[in-house]
């Protein structure tokens, strides 16, 4: 029986873990925001002339607000360069518009990514989410196996009652 108390244990602890990554993918832990707010964000060119970006902006995780840097702003040519002379390190500020402004995000204390493509490894959110739903589904038909064997076990077991 101690086995199946294991099990139930362990069913318990894969569910919270599911749960919680879940409320963290959404942005719905305690005391988080799902959104940010993009304070400036800064073009420049390479040498073939593409156009990167980085945006820097402040959220809020467990209750306290952060600020640095937010991956995956999807900076558009079409946005208004705010100085015409580039900074030292040959970035031009453009205006946030207020469509881009509040993107939900991922964070942690240091950094925020846009929920976007460019921003995340997609692959690594379904996959962990899908191994701990396969684990949560073994954890229950290995728990349900193990109690019913050990129902159907008493069952065809003897009674030693009387038997002196």
């Amino acid at each position: 029986m101690t086995a199946v108390k294991v099990r139930l244990a362990a069913i318990v602890v894969v569910g919270l873990a599911l749960v919680g990554m879940l409320s963290w993918v959404s942005g719905s832990w305690p005391a988080d925001q799902s959104r940010a707010t993009v304070d400036h964000c800064y073009v420049t060119h390479d040498r073939l002339e593409a156009m990167h970006s980085r945006c820097v902006g402040n959220w809020t995780r467990g209750g306290r607000g952060r600020q640095g840097p937010i991956h995956g702003v999807d900076v558009q040519e079409s946005w208004k360069i705010i100085d015409d002379e580039p900074s030292s390190a040959y970035e031009w500020e453009v205006a946030v518009p207020a469509s881009a402004r509040q993107p939900r995000v991922l964070a942690d204390n240091r950094q925020a990514w846009t929920l976007s493509p460019r921003a995340l490894p997609w692959g690594v959110v379904p996959a962990g989410l899908v191994a701990l739903l396969a684990a949560l589904a073994w954890l229950i038909t290995a728990t349900v196996k193990e109690s019913r064997g050990c129902r159907r076990g008493r069952a065809s077991q003897p009674s030693h009652r009387g038997s002196r």
